[in-house]
């Protein structure tokens, strides 16, 4: 995901540019766009911050701002850059996209977050980033809408049958008390990423904790054991369960 965002707003970049010939700020943008590109973020952020003091008034000369901000760790900096972008144009998707994922970054800021998102939505209401964005953020906060937004992106073929799509699902259901729905969704999940370590994982935590299925439970940490790797972050945690299980027989 990380690579389509910063393709999408680089290309919002060079469309603001495009005609404009060998201008001082097109120079400037493409040098920092070919440093980013080979990860060289410090010099790219540098060439941004330079671009932005001498073109205070271009929208997309900030939102490039904000990326390399954000990618050299400076977040206030970052979310100054975009919150300019979208005073200087609010009709643009990548300013109001970039300020949205900036906040939601920050649980303390879903609002604020949710009303860039939905403002990019209504400009790009097929673009499936901002759907899984708007989801998190509702998610994050508890909030009601996540069921509308996991709606949303139940639309986008490509994620329906996925194994974080469900997966998502499932657990907006667990939140809310809906056990039999969530299993549903787990069902999906786990038949979609059998293969998929974090998946297998939380299946099994899903067994374990809310439907008491211990057999179930036991079956799917031994899998999630068998497909993880011995680096696994999880590793620990599932044989510690196992282990839990097995005093309880």
């Amino acid at each position: 995901m990380k690579k389509y965002i910063f393709a999408v707003l680089f290309a919002g970049c060079a469309v603001f540019f495009a005609g404009c010939g060998e201008t001082t700020p097109e120079q400037a943008m493409s040098r920092a766009v070919v440093l980013a590109g080979k990860g060289e973020w410090e010099k790219a952020d540098e060439i941004a911050e330079q671009t932005g003091s001498r073109y205070p008034d271009i929208a997309a000369v900030h939102i490039l701002r904000a990326v390399t901000a954000e990618r050299c760790g400076s977040r206030d900096r970052a979310l100054d850059a975009a919150r300019r972008a979208v005073e200087l144009d609010p009709g643009s998707f990548e300013a109001q996209y970039t300020l949205g994922r900036l906040y939601a970054a920050d649980t303390a800021r879903s609002s604020e977050a949710e009303q860039a998102l939905l403002k990019a939505f209504k400009m790009r209401k097929n673009d499936v980033n901002v759907k899984i964005l708007l989801c998190n953020v509702a998610m994050g906060a508890n909030s009601p809408r996540t069921t509308g937004y996991l709606g949303l992106l139940k639309s986008s073929p490509e994620l329906a049958a996925s194994a974080a799509f469900n997966n998502q699902y499932a657990v907006n259901y667990v939140r809310r008390g809906n056990y039999r729905a969530a299993k549903e969704y787990f069902v999906k999940a786990f038949q979609a990423g059998r293969e998929e370590p974090e998946i297998v994982l939380n299946v099994a935590r899903f067994y374990d904790g809310c439907l008491g299925d211990r057999i179930t439970a036991v079956k799917l940490y031994r899998e999630y054991l068998r497909i993880a790797g011995k680096d696994a972050d999880g590793k620990a945690e599932a044989e510690a369960r196992l282990a839990r299980l097995a005093r309880r027989r």
